[in-house]
């Protein structure tokens, strides 16, 4: 995606993902490789002991385990908020905006497939919308446009699902019609 977003006209938003993912393989570099060359631990009282570790990586692994999942949550926000980015721009009709929506929803699809916090962070969107589309406020028309939407959505999801390619052809459990 990097390589896309580098021939592409530039977006703000689409650095803000790779930043918190920079903040946090620094960290993690940091604790593992740098801190130990220039703070070494102290040794340990017996040769079957885990080596303790310096204060500050204790912190730094603190910090990594108390906000990887705050942090990942927030990454699979902006790559949402990205997408709608990118399609207003298809719908203004910006040059190259719908060749980048093509290949940004290829990169969503993937990101969906792979992680639980892209896939939590569109179930609770879904599940706000469907609040906001079940008041009784809500025109019908709304209503109906979000149904099919959201149904639009669901095969194409199961439609670009590539587990279910890779298994073969389903067997059916009833009898076969001639």
């Amino acid at each position: 995606m990097a390589i896309i977003w580098l021939f592409s006209r530039q977006i703000g938003l689409a650095v803000l993902p790779f930043a918190v993912y920079s903040v946090f393989h620094v960290l993690t570099y940091s604790r593992s490789n740098l801190i130990p060359v220039f703070q070494p631990p102290p040794q340990p009282t017996s040769p079957s002991q885990k080596p303790p570790q310096t204060a500050l990586s204790e912190s730094i692994g603190k910090f990594v385990k108390g906000y990887y999942d705050t942090s990942m949550t927030l990454v699979a926000v902006l790559e949402i908020a990205l997408f709608f980015r990118i399609l207003g721009s298809v719908i203004i009709l910006q040059k190259g905006a719908f060749i980048l929506l093509i290949i940004y929803s290829v990169f969503l699809r993937a990101r969906y497939a792979q992680s639980s916090f892209v896939q939590q962070v569109v179930a609770q969107a879904g599940s706000r919308i469907d609040v906001y589309a079940a008041d009784q406020r809500t025109p019908p028309v709304v209503r109906q446009v979000w149904e099919q939407v959201k149904g639009l959505l669901q095969r194409g999801v199961e439609m670009t699902d590539l587990r279910r390619y890779a298994q073969g052809p389903q067997q059916s459990s009833g009898p076969k019609k001639a």
